[in-house]
């Protein structure tokens, strides 16, 4: 017979779904700095990648509200739809608004951070950080997906 233990972690496992995160980012080389920080991560993390605004509310808008990615970790200056313009209709969409939303950014402009965080984003994350303060920053944000129970 199983202990209430088991049984606990058993219901666990059918009721949490694995954590999706969603990068949004136009640099190869970031993101393959971001992939290879989750290589080294561990842990049960599904990552998917949009090079810009527009790709990332397609992927948002168009997966079934139980599996599209809830976490977000978003460069601002992009080509096409920039990170700002995608956070904005985010957070006026009733089915997004609930995102959490890290920006991951080179832009240290005061304007920027401030811009970013009057749409209630969850962290600001310069890129400008030496390599191993930047994967510390990341992991970061890969410990929050697998710490917290997000909506299924």
């Amino acid at each position: 017979m199983k202990s209430a233990n088991d049984v606990s972690e058993d219901f666990d496992k059918l009721t949490r779904r694995t954590p999706q995160l969603l990068l949004v980012e136009d640099d190869e080389t970031d993101v393959l700095f971001v992939r290879r920080c989750l290589a080294n991560h561990g842990g049960d993390l599904d990552l998917s990648v949009a090079r810009d605004g527009a790709e990332a509310l397609d992927i948002l808008r168009g997966k079934k509200p139980a599996s599209r990615p809830f976490v977000i970790l978003t460069d601002l200056n992009m080509p096409g739809m920039s990170g700002h313009e995608m956070i904005s209709k985010i957070r006026e969409d009733e089915e997004l608004r609930d995102s959490v939303i890290f920006v991951f950014s080179s832009s240290r402009l005061a304007g920027d951070i401030r811009a970013a965080y009057r749409h209630n984003v969850a962290g600001y994350l310069t890129k400008h950080a030496p390599a191993a303060e930047l994967a510390r920053s990341v992991h970061m944000v890969f410990d929050y997906c697998d710490a917290v129970q997000l909506p299924n």
